[in-house]
């Protein structure tokens, strides 16, 4: 979590034990890539909370760490959760649809990570959250770009668990830059991985259900 090492640790053993939870009651192998959604996020909190102690003792795997943190945040997220719908989407205008976000998710996630890859810089702490530098030559336009194109691709999904995770995707995008502006990467990430959660309470019967209209 962006706020402490204590608060990234705590929510990575949550969400481990929701994950595995969630896990345990997949029935279909078609499902697997979003049911392991909040494992995913448990580790990605993990990787926060190594980087508070890291900063703390002023360790030589802070620049390691903020590697890894960013290759998920920038790269991993907008490439795999528009892959997600594509995989589930039965309806083959949508997939069409969905496609062209897969392929918009690729090619912010790659201009992203890459400008990062190219100016490295070390996670800092600014106003007592994770701040990680946006190297970006357009920063602004990639961050709403990665946001249409992660969230689009679920607003685009005729299944309504893909719709609900883009609405709480949205509206945490939403409070975070509104309150967090400067720290937005860090805390978005952290509000996406709580809202994972949700995953493991939607009924597996409805997990495959399409939407009517």
């Amino acid at each position: 979590m962006c706020f402490s090492s204590t608060a990234s640790f705590t929510a990575s053993g949550f969400l481990t034990v929701v994950g595995i939870a969630t896990l345990a009651k997949t029935k279909q192998k078609k499902t697997l890539l979003i049911m392991i959604v909040p494992l995913i996020f448990a580790f990605q909190q993990l990787i926060e909370g190594l980087l508070w102690l890291s900063l703390k003792n002023g360790s030589e795997y802070s620049l390691p760490l903020t590697y890894l943190f960013l290759f998920f945040a920038l790269f991993f997220w907008p490439i795999y959760i528009p892959f997600v719908a594509l995989l589930l989407e039965p309806q083959k205008i949508r997939r069409r649809i969905i496609l062209f976000f897969c392929f918009g998710g690729i090619l912010v996630g790659i201009l992203l990570f890459v400008s990062f890859l190219q100016k490295p810089e070390v996670v800092r702490v600014v106003n007592n959250c994770l701040f990680y530098a946006n190297q970006s030559p357009y920063p602004f336009l990639l961050n709403y770009l990665y946001i249409l194109f992660t969230i689009g691709s679920g607003a685009i999904s005729s299944r309504p668990i893909i719709k609900i995770i883009s609405l709480f995707g949205l509206t945490s995008a939403l409070i975070s830059w509104l309150i967090y502006s400067i720290n937005f990467i860090s805390v978005w990430c952290f509000f996406a991985a709580i809202m994972s959660v949700i995953i493991y309470f939607y009924p597996q019967k409805k997990l495959l259900k399409t939407k009517k209209g």
